[in-house]
């Protein structure tokens, strides 16, 4: 990823002041992560016993909901920021390194920021032994402008690509994007 020390305190609570991030107040919003889980859940199918980690984790509100919703979960975030100012309810499971397996590896709004792409790719689709759901913001064109304006607003996004591909970067044998 990139230089961690960037997801800071002004990135997740003061993004738009700061102009760091499309971010204000980064906050437990249970009315939205908590429908956002359970339509991913059921989506792909989870069932409660099946260990998932959240890739880019930020302060672990995925990880709560679905550890709410009685799943196995668990977080992985590369800023110390985020990390240290992690809900509470959740600290336990946000994991120091990324060096176990997964049934399944959630990672939203995080790819666009990784550097080297290939290699995280790579080791995400070998810790996750069912699959990879991954949301990214779209182009209509590689490097242009994104399709949602407000992703603008992030200057640590790197990636610019459009839904084709970013779906050729997931394209290994024995896997179906």
């Amino acid at each position: 990823m990139t230089d961690s020390s960037q997801y800071d305190e002004d990135y997740y609570l003061r993004g738009k002041a700061s102009g760091k991030s499309l971010y204000e107040n980064y906050q437990w919003l249970p009315m939205l992560t908590i429908p956002m889980v359970r339509a991913i859940a059921a989506r792909l199918r989870i069932t409660h016993r099946r260990p998932i980690l959240d890739f880019g984790a930020a302060r672990g509100y995925t990880v709560r909901a679905f550890r709410e919703l009685g799943y196995t979960a668990f977080g992985f975030d590369t800023s110390k920021w985020a990390v240290e100012h992690c809900d509470e309810s959740i600290r336990a499971f946000m994991l120091p390194q990324m060096n176990r397996y997964f049934d399944w590896i959630i990672t939203k709004d995080t790819m666009e920021h990784v550097v080297d792409l290939k290699t995280t790719i790579d080791t995400l689709m070998s810790q996750a032994s069912i699959g990879l759901f991954v949301v990214v913001p779209l182009t209509d064109v590689d490097g242009g402008r994104y399709v949602a304006p407000e992703y603008e607003a992030d200057i640590t996004h790197i990636h610019r690509f459009t839904l084709q591909t970013w779906t050729g970067l997931f394209i290994r044998p024995k896997w179906s994007v």
